[in-house]
């Protein structure tokens, strides 16, 4: 089995900023992020802690919003270039520019990314504009997921309500084969991120759960509290992937939550990889 940690961000690889140094305030400024950096190997020592074999990095263009980049996709596909194999990268577009289908065409047939990663808070866009819906069709016919940041967002200048989950429901109707994930259950909008999973096949959502104390507490109270293990079985068992949000969170630490809640051997080997080989998987991308 392929474990696969749906969401990082190379927001203090070395390698990152040695080429591209102007990253440093956007890093710090947009995304809130302040450590110290560290090297790739550090990223691929962590992934081996965690017992993760891949793991897909992203960015967030903020062009729009902050006039700034946090990662360019050509800065992604050269660290993906790095992982050996180990990594594997999404791509992000200002969902409020004219060219944003275009942008992210060139970023998948030209780069070589997998995905799409974006944040309405950080982003503050609508998914009712024309650009934004125009770029979920390329999406969908590029055939790669999107993952869509909602509920509690870290970064200092986002607006943790700037999007609920409901108001994809336009876009998934429109795109049935589209798989759209949203991150972090949308908490603490948990329940209304499972209707839209129940709901809509399309619909996915990851672990990357955590607002205070243990990552191992955050994941045992949404899915086995809130939602339920009994529910994550017989409803959702292809619709959940595990991601860390790394370096917020330690992966190893995500991913023992999820052994932790005693799923169904099957269940889990979904959720920790399979899910996401899958929707990566729709045209052969990997």
């Amino acid at each position: 089995m392929t474990v696969i940690d749906f969401r990082t961000y190379p927001v203090q690889t070395e390698e990152f900023f040695e080429r591209s140094p102007e990253a440093r305030a956007a890093v710090r400024d947009v995304f809130g992020f302040y450590c110290a950096t560290q090297p790739l190997t550090t990223l691929i020592h962590q992934l081996d802690e965690a017992g993760v074999d891949q793991t897909v990095l992203s960015t967030l263009d903020c062009t729009s919003a902050h006039g700034t980049v946090i990662a360019r996709n050509e800065s992604i596909a050269e660290l993906v270039e790095q992982g050996n194999g180990r990594l594997l990268g999404f791509a992000s577009v200002d969902p409020s520019a004219a060219d944003a289908a275009e942008r992210l065409r060139t970023a998948v047939e030209q780069l070589g990314l997998v995905g799409l990663n974006l944040d309405p808070a950080l982003q503050s866009f609508s998914f009712a504009d024309d650009a934004v819906l125009d770029l979920f069709a390329a999406a969908d016919e590029l055939q790669i997921p999107v993952t869509v940041q909602m509920g509690l967002n870290w970064a200092p200048i986002a607006r943790t309500g700037a999007s609920r989950p409901t108001d994809l429901e336009e876009i998934v109707q429109r795109h049935p084969e589209l798989d759209v994930v949203i991150a972090h259950c949308a908490w603490p909008w948990v329940d209304e991120a499972l209707a839209m999973a129940i709901k809509y096949r399309n619909i996915l959502l990851d672990t990357a759960v955590l607002w205070g104390g243990r990552p191992e507490s955050s994941v045992r109270r949404v899915f086995a509290e809130q939602i339920g293990t009994d529910v994550v079985e017989a409803s959702l068992r292809d619709q959940i992937v595990f991601a860390s949000d790394y370096p917020r969170v330690d992966p190893k630490r995500v991913a023992r939550g999820i052994r932790m809640l005693e799923l169904r051997p099957l269940t889990e080997q979904r959720i920790l990889g399979g899910n996401a080989e899958r929707i990566m998987n729709r045209k052969g991308n990997r």
